[in-house]
């Protein structure tokens, strides 16, 4: 009964029809809830509702995805929708979207991780970079203050070590905020490293 145009609810003594193995009423305009009956059809083998207003499904088992593949449940659960919010199909081998673009209902390797998407996966992941640029920041600070306790600066030393943030500060200009790394305040640090993150 595909891609006939048919305007009307998906009727609910469909359900009754337990010995049906193909169910294609894709490319249609049926519009409401799919009725409850599809999950108890125990001989279902292809499943194809995509292109239709359908708002809501029952949840119907995982179909046997052995014979016809990524092609075996089929909905309209994918994005952008055709509605405020796209229904849920945990079972759906393929999910069919509102540019009636299907992509198969794979987890992605950031899914595999327990994470649900690459959004959450991208604020996980800069959070764990800035947390590493800041204790590397804190150690090689530490590190700089355990080299000066008790060692005394001679002024040509001192003199070098001058000659050399205003040679920094003349290539990087006085007016950057990378001029805070020629300091050896923790707050102009803090600020140079805040704007490199």
């Amino acid at each position: 009964l595909s891609d006939n145009d048919i305007k009307a609810s998906i009727p609910t003594e469909l359900g009754k029809l337990s010995n049906l193995i193909y169910l294609r009423l894709s490319y249609n305009a049926f519009t409401g809830t799919a009725p409850e009956g599809l999950s108890e059809m125990k001989g279902l083998q292809l499943l194809q509702l995509q292109s239709n207003r359908i708002t809501k499904m029952p949840t119907i088992p995982r179909l046997n995805d052995n014979i016809y593949g990524q092609s075996t449940f089929v909905t309209d659960c994918g994005v952008p929708s055709n509605f405020d919010k796209a229904f849920e199909c945990d079972n759906c081998t393929m999910c069919c979207n509102a540019d009636d673009d299907c992509y198969p209902q794979e987890e992605t390797k950031v899914q595999e991780l327990g994470l649900k998407g690459y959004k959450e996966f991208g604020v996980i992941l800069f959070v764990c970079f800035v947390a590493l640029f800041f204790m590397v920041a804190f150690l090689l600070y530490i590190s700089a203050r355990r080299k000066n306790i008790g060692y005394s600066v001679t002024s040509e030393i001192e003199t070098r070590i001058k000659e050399n943030d205003m040679y920094a500060l003349s290539k990087i200009g006085k007016d950057s905020v990378y001029s805070y790394f020629v300091t050896d305040k923790v707050f102009g640090w803090f600020i140079a490293s805040a704007t490199l993150v």
